[in-house]
């Protein structure tokens, strides 16, 4: 993702990458931030909070589009919303961020009355599953009422796939189907480049993708 990030950005517009961020090297992070707009971070949870210090500390944005967060790493985002500007999105598409809003349409108009299945495909080095995003879809239809216990969750890991996402609503005799296939990681690129040229505006607070496409 750094390195497509890298070569969508704008031929005027420099990126420094860090893999991994500790002890050895939050310094020269803390310097290069001197002299950048904000930070892009989709990396590994344990790199938010190095990340986070250092964005408060600068007074710089930060848009986080990494997945597998927990509790903690949430709370983090939260607090840092409260003195800077923070977007978080487990998934980077514009089109999930459209799919969320059909899905919420879709459980509403339902009720409680139907067997909800979301299942995701992502390429075999693909850690968490379920996926940040099909976690994401599920908490959207948990919102609308409907109990956690009628959600399922399946998960396939193979091959390169980007990612691919469907909510299935059975009711009865007719089923709906809602799906999202990304056909190439520069999907994710470009929304977190937009995400992040959207957020370096913003004041402090807290955000996600919905806010950008006022959706």
């Amino acid at each position: 993702m750094g390195s497509a990030i890298s070569a969508l950005l704008p031929s005027e517009i420099k990126a420094l990458q860090y893999p991994r961020l500790n002890a050895d090297n939050i310094n020269s992070f803390a310097q290069d931030l001197q002299i950048c707009e904000g930070v892009i971070d989709i990396s590994h949870a344990e790199n938010i909070k190095w990340a986070l210090d250092a964005c408060i500390k600068a007074s710089k944005p930060y848009m986080c589009g990494t997945t597998g967060l927990q509790e903690s790493h949430s709370n983090m985002l939260k607090a840092a919303g409260i003195t800077i500007p923070v977007l978080y999105a487990a998934n980077t598409s514009l089109g999930i961020a459209v799919l969320k809003k059909a899905v919420a349409l879709v459980a509403k108009a339902f009720g409680q009355n139907a067997d909800i299945t979301i299942s995701e495909t992502h390429h075999r080095l693909k850690k968490d599953a379920p996926s940040g995003t099909a976690l994401e879809l599920g908490n959207v239809i948990e919102q609308i009422g409907y109990p956690q216990s009628m959600l399922n969750f399946t998960s396939l890991r193979g091959g390169n796939v980007p990612g691919e996402h469907t909510v299935h609503f059975f009711q009865g005799d007719e089923t709906i189907r809602l799906s999202h296939e990304c056909l190439n990681r520069d999907v994710f690129a470009d929304g977190a480049i937009k995400a992040a040229q959207w957020l370096f505006k913003q004041p402090p607070g807290l955000y996600n993708l919905d806010s950008m496409l006022s959706i």
